[in-house]
């Protein structure tokens, strides 16, 4: 079974449509990929988001984000 392992890969704000200001953290998910002479290292497997409070953060097809509970579209302050 290949092991897997959740990393903290980015923390950015990004600002609501109200202009309120959100901090989402951004966390990559790996999995180790092995081969016959043994292990050949962490390959990214998918990426989640999610408010440094806890609450999901869903990517929109826009490039933007919404936060899931409340619908609030967000958008990464550059």
């Amino acid at each position: 079974m290949p092991m897997r392992q959740d990393m903290e890969t980015d923390r950015f704000e990004a600002m609501a449509e109200d202009g309120s200001v959100h901090a989402v953290v951004e966390t990559t998910s790996y999995i180790q990929m092995v081969t016959f002479r043994g292990p050949a290292g962490w390959v990214p497997e998918s990426k989640s988001y999610r408010l440094d409070s806890g609450d999901a953060v869903e990517q929109a097809a826009d490039g933007g984000f919404r936060i899931a509970a409340s619908g609030l579209a967000i958008r990464r302050m550059a």
